[in-house]
């Protein structure tokens, strides 16, 4: 029972800030949504591109293209475009064909690199074929790369967030998505901020709820068991 009860525990405790997770999900978006500068509907083409977290946070969010990343070394950068309207911010390569036929479909790596501090990040993308997403991150001036990283995708859009919604004292600087097939676009950017804690999915509850009462059980036993062995002895 003390070894159940540990290991539910173990489980619902915090990662390791260099082993922060990658995973498909379905769940609600984060509290802070990035939306396009100016939130107009209109795009802005760059090899950078802005967005923010909120009206007049001005440009604290901002997109760079590249061609690829190996987690040491970035590509050759590429133009790509930002949209907004009511929504989030959608980040799309700009001369994205559908086809590659004129090989402009070569946007391969974003990098998002908030103002603020985060702890996680959710977003949905869409690329060319089926393929790999991997997410790398920079903490101290070191990259990481994602646990579960790369994950199989096919070319609908798919919804991932990445982190550890546990610790919100993490504190990340920036990710890159870098994808096995060209990215058409990625969009539902948002982050939660270090510092500012979700509310627990009921499934972690559970868990920790199960760890606590395990202990406890395992404690009780112990103390009924203390007195026979002392009069056996």
């Amino acid at each position: 029972m003390t070894a159940l009860a540990a290991t539910a525990m173990f489980s619902a405790a915090p990662a390791l800030a260099s082993n922060l997770p990658l995973n498909q999900q379905t769940g609600p978006d984060l509290n802070t949504k990035i939306f396009a500068s100016g939130d107009a509907g209109v795009a802005t083409v760059g090899t950078t591109v802005f967005g923010n977290t909120s009206n007049g946070a001005g440009h604290n969010v901002a997109f760079t293209g590249y061609q690829s990343f190996n987690g040491t070394t970035f590509g050759a950068l590429t133009t790509i475009q930002i949209t907004g309207g009511n929504g989030f911010a959608q980040v799309a390569d700009n001369d994205f064909t559908q086809a590659n036929a004129t090989g402009n479909d070569d946007l391969k790596a974003l990098v998002m690199d908030p103002t603020p501090d985060f702890y996680l990040y959710e977003f949905s993308i869409q690329t060319l074929d089926a393929g790999t997403v991997s997410l790398w991150y920079l903490m101290g001036g070191t990259w990481f790369l994602a646990a579960n990283s790369p994950i199989t995708t096919g070319n609908g859009d798919t919804q991932y967030i990445f982190g550890n919604a546990l610790d919100p004292s993490i504190a990340i600087d920036k990710v890159a998505i870098v994808t096995s097939s060209p990215i058409n676009h990625v969009k539902q950017n948002s982050i939660q901020l270090t510092g500012v804690r979700t509310v627990p999915e009921p499934a972690t509850w559970a868990l920790m709820l199960l760890g606590f009462g395990g202990v406890g059980v395992a404690m009780r036993r112990s103390r009924k068991n203390k007195p026979a062995m002392m009069q056996i002895a």
